[in-house]
């Protein structure tokens, strides 16, 4: 009788103790409300920090993919491809540094970044290695003006949609001007004579452009579409260093060989499948010095 005395006293404090310790949790702990809100201020903070956080990885994705354009542009220019140009972007502002032969390159340089999308500005840097001589039968007053009659005539060719894929040269003497490269269409073609036409102070406009290899038509056989890539590979003057092939290699067409650098491998098997219409392997290799 007494033990069961002793076992429901220990109980009844056991009880007891454990509504104190309840009760005193309860008066230190905020009303629900106010830790309600304490959880929604967090979420808040957090929401604001991943929102900042992403924006700003987006502006760097955006003028990575302004420098990229950029430095592309540049390297598929003829008269700019050995030289050494460094681009950075910033918020579409584009700055471009390095080194030139002269002022028509550094000129050019400046007019390409500029045509290039999502642009706003370009702060030319780039320095000229040496002063350029006028050329023979013109003063110099003359050479700088067929600078900039070259430079406003491949920025209007470059500002014209029309004229999108296509890869056009400019050269000009005493304000005459001669077009030379490639184009997709004969439609291009007038289109760009005419665009030099309208410039001003140009005097006048020599056509020496040349009119890309058409596509495949639809339904054509390997064959057919192989040869149509061929040309189109042929055809490009970035390219004309390389021995590229375009093979049938049982159901598929493969295109075969070395290039030097990672854009002339994308613009190899860019042409090439759009002239056969598709379905073109890429099996080149880029190689230093091919």
């Amino acid at each position: 009788m007494l033990r069961r005395m002793i076992v429901g006293l220990v109980l009844v404090a056991a009880v007891g103790a454990g509504v104190l310790v309840w009760r005193s949790r309860a008066a230190s702990a905020p009303p629900p409300g106010e830790a309600l809100r304490g959880l929604e201020g967090q979420a808040r903070a957090f929401g604001e920090e991943a929102r900042e956080g992403l924006a700003e990885i987006g502006h760097e994705l955006r003028d990575a993919k302004v420098s990229a354009s950029v430095r592309a542009a540049l390297s598929l220019n003829r008269s700019l491809r050995t030289s050494s140009i460094e681009v950075a972007a910033e918020d579409g502002v584009v700055t471009l540094d390095g080194r030139v032969d002269g002022e028509e390159e550094r000129a050019r340089a400046e007019a390409l970044a500029a045509a290039v999308p999502g642009v706003t500005r370009v702060v030319n840097q780039i320095q000229v290695s040496a002063a350029q001589a006028p050329a023979p039968g013109r003063t110099l007053g003359e050479t700088l003006e067929d600078q900039t009659v070259e430079t406003r005539v491949a920025l209007a060719l470059s500002l014209d949609r029309e004229l999108r894929g296509s890869d056009i040269t400019v050269k000009a003497y005493r304000r005459e001007v001669t077009l030379g490269g490639e184009v997709g269409s004969q439609a291009q073609r007038e289109r760009a004579v005419q665009t030099a036409r309208d410039t001003t102070s140009v005097a006048g406009v020599m056509d020496q452009i040349r009119v890309r290899a058409e596509a495949a038509r639809p339904g054509a056989s390997r064959a057919e579409r192989a040869a149509a890539a061929q040309r189109a590979v042929n055809a490009s003057p970035h390219l004309a260093a390389f021995d590229l092939q375009v093979r049938e290699e049982g159901e598929r067409l493969v295109l075969r060989g070395a290039v030097s650098k990672p854009i002339e491998k994308d613009l190899a098997v860019l042409l090439a499948r759009e002239a056969a219409g598709g379905g073109v392997d890429d099996g080149l290799e880029v190689r230093a010095g091919a």
